[in-house]
């Protein structure tokens, strides 16, 4: 409709702004949550990509991120992207980075996702309104999954 403005158009337009317009009520203090949700309607990180791994990989210096990272980028906890590995709905991390010892026995190092395929799985999950869904209801997108698969796998050819 002629006039319409998203909401992202709105608060770019009040942003800086310390009192309600038009009143002398001050504007409402921000919480965690509402800072959380200007961010993603701005298209600003959450924070998942602040601590990179960063790795040579195929002679080009690499950003690995660990699953927590995915986690937080898709606003669930880190069982639940286990879980989804483990049920097939999302790839398993293409990547590990080196074994280490834990209490004197060798363990698999860390599975890890470049930065490209996080944001692969951010723009699927916006595409669909699901980022900070609280439920996901797999049955109901199967195409989700198909999306992020070939997705994947065209950025691992090019990589």
């Amino acid at each position: 409709m002629p006039g319409m403005r998203s909401e992202e158009e709105i608060l770019r337009a009040f942003e800086g702004l310390d009192t309600v317009p038009g009143s002398k009520k001050p504007r409402r203090e921000e919480t965690p949550k509402s800072i959380a949700r200007k961010k993603q309607i701005l298209g600003e990180s959450n924070g998942w990509d602040e601590t990179p791994i960063v790795k040579i990989f195929k002679g080009v210096e690499t950003e690995l991120f660990t699953v927590s990272a995915l986690a937080q980028a898709l606003d669930k906890k880190i069982v639940t992207i286990r879980l989804w590995e483990r049920k097939g709905y999302i790839p398993i991390a293409p990547f590990r980075l080196r074994s280490k010892s834990l209490n004197g026995q060798k363990v698999n190092g860390n599975r890890v996702y470049t930065r490209e395929l996080i944001e692969i799985c951010i723009e699927e999950f916006a595409k669909r309104g699901l980022l900070g869904s609280a439920r996901v209801e797999w049955s109901k997108l199967g195409d989700l999954t198909d999306a992020i698969v070939s997705r994947w796998q065209k950025a691992l050819q090019t990589d």
